[in-house]
């Protein structure tokens, strides 16, 4: 039976039979989910038509997808034969269409090992202004509204300025209400009431950027709420922290989720709270025991470099002074003087 090997630097990750269309993504909804960021939500999928295997990119993003080191053309299907070595991201999916020996089985119970730690800081949000207010001094903007009989009258004017800097205000914010309800844009006091329309937790200690980013993935969230899937995400919105979930067929119903401890910083919570965090999104009826690694050390500074000062730049040498020649300089011609004309006529 054909058969995907999934390999990442090198090492291979897992095996797959494939005998009946498959879809290549992001999440794990897809048959063959690959957790990178570069990977698209559906990316590509691989379908049986006349005994073939076709494999099709859907996503034609600037990632694409590669087979033996060509790009793919969007939503063309590809025949795949034995040996391609498709590259969608980081990951390499070989495709064998022999019989291959499976790997033998661990000698101490099936150990399942999901993601690589890291930690990743928040993106700064985007800058929000408010709604400009009209000016204070000059002629008010509706009397452009009247005939120009009434826009020469100034008593009129300085009326309609007075209802122009109630009204204007209002309908300015009520032509961007949309853009309250994005929580990219939207003005800090709204984010609050938009977590309680929606009925999640939002921690008033989180960084604006996190907040912002928990509001935007919460309702693709509750999908995958109590999921391994779910748990990473959501540590990777609100934390910044990418888990290692591990488990052990030895220990049933235990997940181990260890992170990465990260540096003091403006964006690093307290283990504590990450903790109960993992506790209130891990899957129901499991036990979970939250790990942590230290960070890597930061790597060394440069050593100081001695700069050596500058030099001026060369002079040319300089030339000797012109000898006056020994010659008398000649003398300028004399001027040419005409001659008078003699009269022809005596």
């Amino acid at each position: 039976m054909p058969q995907l090997q999934v390999r990442q630097r090198g090492e291979v990750l897992r095996s797959l039979n494939l005998g009946r269309q498959l879809s290549i993504g992001r999440t794990p909804d897809n048959g063959l989910p690959l957790r990178d960021p570069s990977v698209a939500v559906r990316h590509a999928e691989i379908s049986v038509e006349g005994g073939a295997l076709l494999l099709t990119d859907l996503a034609g993003s600037e990632t694409g997808t590669f087979v033996n080191g060509h790009r793919l053309t969007p939503h063309q299907p590809h025949r795949l034969e034995h040996g391609d070595e498709i590259q969608i991201g980081p990951f390499t999916v070989a495709f064998l269409n022999e019989a291959t020996p499976a790997p033998a089985p661990p000698a101490a119970g099936r150990r399942d090992v999901q993601g690589e730690l890291a930690a990743r800081p928040a993106r700064p949000p985007l800058p929000t202004y408010p709604a400009p207010r009209p000016p204070a001094t000059g002629p008010a903007m509706y009397t452009s509204f009247l005939p120009p009989f009434y826009q020469e009258s100034e008593f009129l004017g300085r009326f309609l300025k007075v209802l122009e800097s109630i009204w204007e205000p209002m309908q300015r914010r009520q032509d961007s209400v949309d853009l309250h309800f994005d929580p990219r844009v939207a003005p800090p006091p709204v984010l609050g009431w938009t977590a309680q329309w929606l009925g999640i937790p939002l921690d008033p200690h989180w960084p604006e950027a996190r907040q912002r980013a928990w509001l935007r993935e919460a309702v693709t969230l509750y999908r995958w709420r109590g999921t391994r899937y779910g748990l990473t995400r959501a540590l990777e919105t609100v934390y910044g922290l990418t888990p290692v979930l591990r488990e052990d067929s030895a220990e049933p119903h235990t997940l181990r989720v260890t992170l990465l401890d990260s540096l003091d910083g403006e964006d690093t919570a307290s283990r504590e709270a990450v903790t109960a965090f993992v506790y209130a999104h891990s899957p129901a009826h499991t036990r979970v025991i939250v790990e942590w690694a230290d960070p890597p050390p930061a790597p060394a500074p440069p050593p100081p470099t001695t700069e050596r000062p500058a030099q001026p730049p060369a002079q040319p040498p300089a030339q000797p002074p012109a000898q006056p020649s020994a010659e008398p300089p000649a003398a300028p011609p004399p001027p040419r003087t005409s001659r008078p004309t003699q009269d022809v006529s005596e």
